[in-house]
């Protein structure tokens, strides 16, 4: 089947009954960075941590695959950088840097709390061409 843009649906069906069903719907080009968290609150003990996902999204939100835009990671308040990912298993690029290429869209950054620090961790990621995207972390 040729390329051309647009929604593609497979429908799981079950005794004639429609049971599941997903969509995947063309990316446009890379408008913005999005940030989650796994959690916005994390022990000030020096071991809690914090996974932050960083997608890469269309005007749309819907995640662009092709993108692969080098991402900066800044960190402010009571808090470090221990690790950033892609999951491409190519990427020669060390766990333990400041800066990644998104893969597939994607990346990831782990957050360690200051072992009795307490306060707001400030996240904030860079990508050329794409309005910084920040996020905040209570260490308590």
């Amino acid at each position: 089947m040729p390329y051309q843009a647009g929604v593609l649906k497979a429908v799981g069906i079950e005794n004639g009954k429609e049971v599941d069903a997903k969509i995947l719907r063309t990316a446009d080009k890379v408008a913005k960075i999005i940030l989650k968290a796994d959690r916005d609150h994390i022990a000030a003990d020096g071991q809690d941590l914090s996974y932050v996902k960083v997608e890469l999204v269309d005007k749309n939100g819907i995640i662009q695959p092709s993108a692969e835009d080098l991402l900066s990671f800044d960190i402010k308040g009571p808090g470090s950088i221990i690790g950033v990912d892609n999951a491409n298993l190519q990427d020669p690029v060390p766990y333990n840097a400041t800066s990644r290429k998104a893969w597939k869209g994607k990346a990831l950054v782990v957050i360690k709390s200051e072992r009795g620090a307490k306060g707001d961790i400030h996240l904030t990621v860079h990508a050329k061409g794409l309005a910084d995207a920040s996020l905040a972390i209570k260490s308590e």
